[in-house]
């Protein structure tokens, strides 16, 4: 299930939309509400329950028998695009422009400081390679493709794909805070070799193994 703005668009989308605008739903109202078969519906609504979307809720009306409504929950909403970058963006604007630069970079360090914090539980290991590999893996776990390189001194990293890219593109004090939260997770110096901004495939990092 594809965790972007372009999964509204989907069948599996259609149908948790029909479900958000009646606020509970059978599979028989969703059918007629997208003109489609209550099977295509619930072939859909298997998927988005093992995905965590939506809820049953099993109804008996009169004498007739049982049937199940459904609803979404709070996970839900995570399956639709939100440009969270274009309100950063602005954020980041309205710093520099009120309180200058030097103000908008102890922003980031101190943002790069909660964000070390709030991952240092899953960087563990008293070796830089355990480190580098859980890293690697948080990455992943964020929807971006990794590959790691063991070289002399140390490691190459590198990132296909950017978290921060709407914001990345327009203040790369972003790219330096995100070398800096490397940096004190892995415990090691980190530089940043290659960005995707310049025209690279992907932005890569070199990890030296302090002795």
């Amino acid at each position: 299930m594809t965790y972007a703005w372009e999964f509204s668009n989907t069948p599996a989308g259609r149908v948790l939309k029909a479900i958000q605008l009646r606020g509970r739903a059978s599979i028989k109202d969703v059918a007629a509400d997208l003109e489609v078969t209550p099977s295509a519906v619930r072939l859909h609504l298997t998927q988005l329950q093992a995905n965590g979307a939506v809820q049953a809720e099993r109804v008996r009306e009169g004498v007739g028998r049982p049937y199940y409504v459904y609803s979404v929950t709070p996970q839900a909403h995570n399956l639709f695009y939100k440009d969270y970058g274009e309100l950063t963006k602005l954020l980041l604007e309205e710093v520099s422009e009120t309180q200058g630069p030097d103000a908008l970079q102890g922003v980031l360090r101190r943002v790069g400081d909660r964000l070390a914090d709030t991952y240092r539980d899953e960087i563990g290991g008293r070796e830089l390679a355990d480190r580098v590999r859980a890293w690697a893996e948080l990455l992943d776990h964020r929807g971006i493709a990794v590959e790691i390189e063991k070289v002399a001194g140390g490691y190459v990293l590198r990132e296909y794909g950017c978290p921060y890219q709407n914001v990345a593109v327009e203040n790369r004090a972003v790219c330096e805070m995100e070398r800096q939260v490397m940096a004190r997770l892995l415990e090691s110096g980190v530089n940043l070799t290659q960005c995707a901004l310049d025209g690279h495939r992907g932005c890569q990092f070199s990890i030296v193994e302090e002795t």
